[in-house]
């Protein structure tokens, strides 16, 4: 899996098909039970354009549905186009913008899209595959506007993992995912009465018998004494000595720890094998 500063592959952004994502993402929030989860922001929004992509991809043969150029950007994926989308396609379903106020210093007010009338869904449903539409309602209603939750989300699927900071993000490798997880279907044998009523004796057979080796086994099994621990010198000069391993004590107090760029690429974040 191979990601780049620029795109192999410069894709032309279908303005049309992000707009509709946004207003759907939009509109399904606006349908949610609680009032706090039917306002979303820039970056969840954005996220969920990217959760329609990946979701597309997985079942195209890794094209996105928006041709959006997706890059690793401080916090995910990210694209300016998308970004400059929100404004035009979210205010023509009549949403409402809101400004709150920051709580950091350095960062401009927040903002909160809220639709105040949810009737275009179904009729954006219509116009959008199945697949998108599907991943949107399952994302913006797990997720909400949780921001920790969603991005933590985001930086575990297979472009992100693949790419460094400032890369574009490389879907393409989705078709060995979707080509490995295929599996051939498995011949299942259909049973006659006759084999199936030998196949059931054969079965009690063997518990009857796996019961008497456990039986047995427990009248021989023998209880060994409990030996309390001897918490002497030796033990104290042992556990001296595994101290002494370790190294020199390293002074307590704030660290900063330094990693190679090369982690990027590392197994740990590339291979979905490995755990998070």
């Amino acid at each position: 899996m191979i990601s780049h500063p620029f795109p192999l592959i410069f894709l032309f952004m279908d303005d049309a098909k992000v707009d509709k994502i946004l207003q759907y993402a939009l509109l399904v929030a606006s349908r949610e039970d609680d009032l706090f989860d039917r306002e979303l922001g820039p970056i969840h929004l954005i996220k969920y354009v990217y959760l329609a992509d990946l979701a597309y991809a997985e079942e195209h043969g890794g094209q996105t549905f928006t041709g959006v150029n997706w890059q690793f950007y401080k916090f995910g994926p990210w694209a300016n186009a998308v970004y400059q989308r929100l404004e035009p396609s979210l205010t023509e379903i009549g949403a409402v913008k809101k400004n709150l106020p920051s709580d950091f210093d350095d960062r401009d007010e927040w903002v909160r899209w809220r639709a105040l009338d949810d009737k275009p869904e179904k009729l954006l449903a219509r116009e959008l595959p199945i697949i998108v539409t599907s991943s949107i309602r399952k994302n913006v209603h797990q997720f909400g506007k949780d921001t920790p939750e969603l991005l933590a989300y985001v930086y575990s699927t297979p472009p992100m993992r693949a790419a460094a900071p400032n890369e574009y993000l490389d879907f393409s490798h989705l078709r060995e995912i979707i080509r490995n997880s295929t599996q051939p279907e498995q011949h299942i044998e259909r049973k006659s009465k006759k084999k199936k009523k030998m196949f059931k004796k054969k079965m009690d057979d063997l518990k009857v018998l796996a019961a008497k080796k456990l039986a047995a086994k427990r009248r021989r099994t023998l209880v060994s004494p409990i030996v309390k621990p001897r918490f002497d010198d030796v033990y104290f000069e042992g556990l001296a000595w595994l101290d002494s391993l370790a190294g020199k004590k390293v002074a307590e107090g704030e660290k900063e720890a330094v990693f190679s760029d090369s982690i990027w690429k590392s197994s740990a974040r590339q291979d979905e094998n490995v755990p998070d």
